[in-house]
């Protein structure tokens, strides 16, 4: 990206640190995070660990008062992202919490196409996870015991990002395995009297499903990365996305430059999300799992 050069990296395990620098031609390779700091003039960091290593690592970084971008979680449960608050808080730390599907630019479109129609009345969003595949993979007890807000809160966040903040929800949870729940209905009116609706069962196929509800129009994104809208003679239409989100993972190209302005001109803009607001989609993720 124009504007952006790696400055340097640092791993725990350093082999994958290494491996990246000789990919991508980054100069510098640390052996741990105080070297980087002190041996790099570094206008910005970003961690992109593990979800269990993140809060620690964050934490670490914080007092050093250079802008900070979190790979969600910021803190693996609610509590851990409002210590990171309270310290981004207390050093005046800039800082944005990674959840690039807000920059999905065919969600912005669809968006657009609800509005062009009349206001949006409602979000209903399936946020299923395949935990039987999850539960197999190479995570932690730690992660997997947290795992609605370690991964489910890309999904729950997106309720926040179309429907905006909350009025009044009602949540209903059950377990069908392990020492937690893993199944969530909820029902909801946000502030703008649009309605929606949150499903998650994560022991049966489905995948991550969004479909937004207008006057004489619906819009789907079935998986999240392709969308369609429907008229009132169900005819549908393909919501095409920016090259950038063809070229590259999606939403990742939109959210480094609402970094990028965040590190230039202390400005967080929409749809960026920092360390208070993602306690909000942490707290709303625990109100659903009813822990």
């Amino acid at each position: 990206m124009d504007g952006f050069s790696v400055a340097g990296i640092t791993s725990r395990t350093l082999s994958k640190a290494t491996d990246l620098a000789d990919k991508y031609g980054i100069e510098n390779v640390y052996n741990n995070i105080d070297l980087l700091i002190t041996k790099c003039e570094l206008d910005g960091i970003m961690v992109l660990v593990s979800a269990d290593q993140i809060f620690n690592v964050a934490k670490k970084i914080i007092p050093t008062k250079i802008p900070l971008f979190i790979e969600k979680p910021a803190g693996l449960i609610p509590n851990e992202t409002k210590t990171l608050l309270k310290l981004a808080n207390n050093y005046g730390t800039k800082n944005m919490v990674g959840y690039n599907r807000r920059y999905y630019s065919i969600f912005n479109k669809g968006i657009k196409l609800i509005n062009k129609y009349g206001p949006l009345l409602g979000v209903s969003i399936e946020g299923h996870e395949r935990f039987w595949n999850i539960e197999n993979a190479e995570f932690s007890e730690l992660i997997l015991k947290n795992w609605i807000y370690a991964n489910s809160t890309h999904t729950i966040d997106l309720l926040r990002f179309f429907g905006g903040e909350i009025k009044s929800i009602s949540t209903y949870s059950k377990k069908l395995k392990k020492n937690m729940n893993d199944q969530f209905v909820a029902a909801m009116e946000f502030n703008s009297g649009a309605l929606g609706t949150y499903t998650s069962h994560w022991f049966s196929p489905g995948g991550w499903t969004v479909k937004l509800y207008g006057e004489e129009i619906t819009v789907k994104f079935k998986p999240l990365e392709r969308g369609i809208w429907f008229d009132t003679d169900f005819v549908e239409h393909s919501i095409t996305p920016d090259e950038v989100d063809i070229n590259f993972k999606p939403g990742f190209y939109g959210q480094l430059l609402t970094f990028e302005e965040l590190i230039r001109n202390n400005k967080l803009n929409w749809p960026g999300t920092n360390l208070e607001n993602a306690l909000i989609t942490m707290e709303l993720a625990k109100k659903l799992s009813n822990v």
